[in-house]
């Protein structure tokens, strides 16, 4: 049995990136826990509200209970989670109070300025853990001027409705993003288990891994 550190910036990054991984963990009998950097609540730069902080605290509850996740929520502010001392000191005491082997994060070279430095902290942070895999950006947000490297998939034909389910439960992005939005996240997951032979999949970049992540 692994102990998993799924982290995200924000709410529904962990779903988009690896929630059929995650729900494979669960369903091995591995303990989860995922950890979202900010406190649910989002604003545009015009005032508007994105995402209320009812709304974040609902749908993160949710989607973790979907996926039979622990939630840990670390209420940095959105859009200025910093590489610091208190992100990296926060994800040092999860790792060590949790014992955790394997961890799942954005990409180093995603271009959202949370989900960068909320790989930098999780590097960081990470220093003695022995298996740290990035998940796929979800583009255009994602996208930079160097490429993902699609090096480790994960089968999650059996695992994909539990993803779906988790992350329809953020109404508010689904709103905001139109059903495209569902789409292109079904898409990828077709395209990433074309490459493998398998229905779904979602693949990673790795950056360290043992022989001990099965």
């Amino acid at each position: 049995m692994a102990n998993v550190l799924a982290v995200g910036a924000h709410p529904d990054d962990v779903e988009i990136g690896c929630g059929g991984t995650v729900a494979k963990h669960i369903s091995k009998g591995d303990n989860v826990v995922i950890v979202i950097m900010i406190e649910p609540v989002s604003f545009h730069y015009s005032g508007k509200s994105i995402r209320s902080k009812d709304e974040g605290h609902t749908e993160s509850k949710n989607a973790v209970d979907i996926m039979g996740a622990k939630l840990i929520n670390l209420g940095f502010k959105d859009k200025n989670v910093p590489y610091s001392q208190e992100t990296i000191e926060a994800l040092n005491r999860i790792i060590d109070e949790y014992n955790i082997d394997i961890i799942y994060t954005h990409w180093y070279h995603d271009t959202h300025q949370d989900h960068k430095r909320t790989t930098e902290s999780v590097i960081s942070a990470g220093r003695y853990v022995h298996n740290i895999l990035m998940y796929e950006p979800e583009y255009p947000a994602g996208r930079s001027y160097l490429g993902f490297r699609n090096q480790y998939y994960v089968d999650i034909s059996n695992e994909f409705n539990v993803k779906m389910d988790a992350l329809k439960c953020h109404k508010s992005q689904i709103e905001r993003y139109g059903d495209d939005f569902l789409k292109a996240v079904e898409a990828r997951a077709i395209h990433r288990g074309y490459e493998i032979r398998t229905k779904y999949a979602e693949c990673f970049e790795v950056l360290r891994m043992m022989d001990d992540i099965q």
